[in-house]
């Protein structure tokens, strides 16, 4: 832990840099409109977490082969990742590294997005199966290379450790309203308006052309947000970077300690997400009995998550990347801690003070590990720069994927866990009714999912951060040696 004399040593090493033009900052209006890439992407994620219900309810599909297509198509993901982040790397053109990318990424999402949720129920069932996995399989690909991008022109959007926290702000304000507003405007504003509701086929073509809009206007923004940056100049060593070969990924997965130690923190803390955001509808309907609270609960926490987003980015832009994310984490540690004593005494099944005075606990606690995980984006940008430190290659494609890879493949126990949890529980093979008491067994297991996996993902990133050392002092250090030897690769060419 830092005290603060090194604080203050740490801040007068900033300056420095900054006096001599060593670090290459941002406006705050291109950091706000490049964190719309991600906005973009997660617009058209709101939309694919619907394509199990559309194809079931919708087109009459069977909900077992469309999970089965769907779990395919996730693992086709996860393994094109690193493949799609290498071709990243290896690409520098007149349009820049980053943008040719954002680009053909959105434009396969859109126009694919839009066929999918077109697909006329009356088709043959063997058609629609077919053309449903294909439009879904194209959609992913276009994902990832628009994906890829968020992460990876981290390092060159800015290298200022005071700036790089600033995207976090943005993208957690853009993404508490996109998730919140968008069910809202789907499942609350459009569907009352269709004859079948929310099984009506012309909602979903609507909705789809709505969204996909919106994700296309969202990542033009982006692009005109990263246009400035998206140069030789910002990546790493610029002209004097070593040639990125393929095999080279085997030697960043080695070597590379900050992004191994960073997945491990980042990638269990989202698998515990994962698993309690399923969780909580038993939380609330079989813990609390009120399942319309959890709608509420949703758009309540909104407002005090802008407030802590916004107060944790200042603390990060003070402090540090690292040291915001051990303390954050440490918050929403000790207020688990809180929620697993208190939750069997304020627990009810009317709403009370006791309900409130447990609520505003869980949305304190849901604030604090979101922003932590916010935080982790800008975190992959310093594990660039401490790979061209290392190296003097340049791999923010290749770096930012297999982080998307590892976080994929795990998170993906989420739904696993939880089903496992609840099948141990003797409830595995019965419906569960809404807003009654259930037996012990599934109490136990719906408070290990909603208390539990965040604890246990909590206490692995701190683990993780014990061996991470890209602090800030670490990364003042690493900014300078970087502008050291591009000044003097300039002077000797």
């Amino acid at each position: 832990m830092l005290n603060k004399p090194d604080q203050k040593e740490i801040k007068k090493k900033r300056e420095k840099l900054k006096e001599k033009g060593k670090y290459h900052n941002a406006e705050k209006w291109q950091i706000a409109f490049f964190a719309l890439n991600n906005t973009a992407t997660n617009t058209a994620f709101l939309l694919i977490m619907y394509y199990a219900f559309f194809t079931q309810n919708v087109l009459g599909l069977s909900a077992a082969i469309v999970g089965g297509i769907a779990t395919a198509m996730r693992m086709f993901d996860g393994f094109t990742d690193p493949i799609i982040g290498f071709v990243l790397d290896k690409t520098d053109t007149k349009f820049g590294k980053y943008r040719p990318f954002m680009l053909v990424g959105n434009i396969i999402l859109v126009v694919m997005l839009i066929a999918l949720f077109h697909v006329p129920p009356e088709w043959s069932e063997q058609t629609k199966y077919i053309v449903t996995a294909v439009l879904y399989g194209l959609a992913i690909i276009g994902y990832t290379f628009q994906t890829s991008c968020t992460k990876g022109a981290q390092a060159a959007l800015t290298n200022d450790p005071a700036q790089r926290p600033l995207f976090t702000f943005f993208d957690a304000i853009y993404n508490t309203l996109l998730f919140s507003g968008g069910t809202w405007f789907i499942m609350t504003y459009m569907a009352p308006k269709y004859a079948q509701n929310v099984n009506d086929p012309a909602l979903w073509s609507t909705v789809s052309i709505v969204f996909m809009a919106a994700s296309f206007v969202m990542t033009i923004l982006a692009i005109i947000g990263i246009w400035s940056k998206d140069r030789t100049e910002y990546f790493g060593l610029a002209e004097n970077s070593k040639e990125v070969k393929f095999k080279d990924a085997w030697e960043v997965l080695k070597n590379n300690r900050p992004l191994k130690m960073l997945i491990v923190a980042a990638s269990t803390d989202k698998l515990a997400m994962t698993a309690r955001r399923a969780g909580f509808v038993y939380f609330f309907s079989n813990i609390l009995y009120n399942t319309a609270l959890q709608g509420k609960f949703t758009l309540w926490v909104t407002v005090p998550a802008v407030i802590v987003t916004y107060l944790g980015v200042k603390y990060a832009e003070k402090v540090g990347l690292k040291k915001s994310f051990v303390r954050l984490t440490w918050g929403g540690t000790i207020l688990v801690l809180m929620l697993v004593v208190a939750t069997p005494f304020l627990a009810s099944g009317e709403f009370s003070t006791q309900v409130l005075i447990l609520l505003i606990l869980l949305g304190a606690q849901y604030s604090v590990s979101q922003l932590a995980g916010n935080i982790v984006i800008p975190m992959i940008a310093d594990c660039t720069d401490y790979e061209t430190y290392r190296s003097g290659r340049f791999m923010s494609g290749f770096i930012g994927t297999i982080f998307s890879f590892v976080d994929k493949m795990i998170s993906s126990l989420g739904t696993v866990i939880m089903g496992l949890s609840i099948s141990l529980a003797g409830y595995g093979a019965q419906k569960i009714p809404p807003n009654s008491p259930v037996g012990q067994g599934l109490e136990i297991a719906i408070m290990f999912i909603v208390f539990g996996l965040p604890l246990i993902g909590h206490v692995a990133s701190l683990i993780a951060m014990k061996f991470y050392p890209l602090d800030a002092e670490k990364m003042a250090e690493i900014q300078d040696e970087i502008d050291e030897r591009k000044t003097v690769a300039s002077t000797t060419a």
